[in-house]
């Protein structure tokens, strides 16, 4: 089949989305650069970050590491939403390298649930960092991104790992799934660690368990879907904690490089310009 510029499609995964753009600096130093980006919430985010600063990582993570929630939330006073989606909008477009999704140099699908449909969207033209916001909109954490007259939410909302999006758009294409949210196997009895797999049961993890259990089947289903899917276990870390960023980050570049430097993978993808 010969040798193809990769498509990268990005989970979602709040906080540990820092692993995606781990990920892309291995890409980076593996001189591969996709030919698009399809990204779900936090992965659209990154992806469109490495895309807006011409295809590199270094001052995305700058940017990233000095950002707290203090920063990044505003109460809405909103019954739709905790926090402004528009603020969120405004710091996206302040860390972002380009304006609109015409100006990025790798193209990127940005997936948002249409929640006046109640469908599923790719969002890739206009101004990015209301699509990236619109992406990002974690009900009931911010309010709705109102685009072109229609309400956006999370697009993890309905896909995750949006490989069938990736899949519609790029139907013969190479696609390479990341998923941040795996969990590292452990035999350890459950003990209590830093990451989330150590914690006690209590009603909130209950509640969200088995949301967890439908989301991690969703991915099972459209991973079959993809050519390579590289799980990094980021989900060992909190979805919503910035303190472990760094450790996330370096997680995804040491998961990236491994994978790069697979035989199956070199065997396939193209590296250089």
């Amino acid at each position: 089949m010969g040798l193809r510029r990769p498509v990268f499609v990005l989970s979602g995964g709040a906080a540990r989305g820092a692993a995606h753009l781990g990920f892309l600096a291995a890409s980076e130093a593996a001189g591969v650069t996709p030919k698009a980006i399809v990204g779900a919430s936090a992965g659209a985010l990154m992806g469109a970050l490495y895309s807006s600063w011409d295809c590199t990582t270094a001052t995305p993570w700058e940017r990233l590491k000095t950002l707290g929630y203090g920063d990044i939330l505003r109460f809405a006073f909103s019954k739709k939403g905790i926090f402004s989606s528009g603020h969120l909008c405004q710091v996206i477009r302040e860390a972002l390298g380009k304006k609109s999704f015409e100006e990025l140099p790798v193209p990127m699908y940005a997936v948002a649930t249409n929640w006046s449909t109640h469908s599923l969207e790719i969002l890739d033209s206009g101004d990015l960092a209301e699509g990236l916001a619109a992406s990002c909109a974690l009900p009931p954490i911010f309010t709705p991104v109102v685009r072109s007259g229609f309400e956006y939410l999370d697009g993890g909302v309905l896909s995750i790992l949006p490989i069938l999006a990736a899949r519609h758009v790029f139907p013969t294409d190479l696609l390479i799934a990341v998923n941040v949210n795996a969990i590292t196997p452990r035999n350890d009895g459950g003990k209590k660690g830093e990451g989330s797999r150590g914690r006690e049961e209590n009603w909130i993890s209950m509640a969200l368990g088995p949301l967890w259990l439908s989301i991690e089947r969703s991915i099972h289903i459209e991973q079959t879907f993809a050519d390579f899917t590289l799980p990094i276990p980021a989900g060992d870390y909190p979805l919503f904690s910035l303190r472990f960023i760094e450790k996330t980050y370096a997680l995804g570049y040491d998961e990236g490089m491994q994978f790069f430097h697979r035989r199956d993978v070199q065997e396939r993808i193209y590296v250089g310009e």
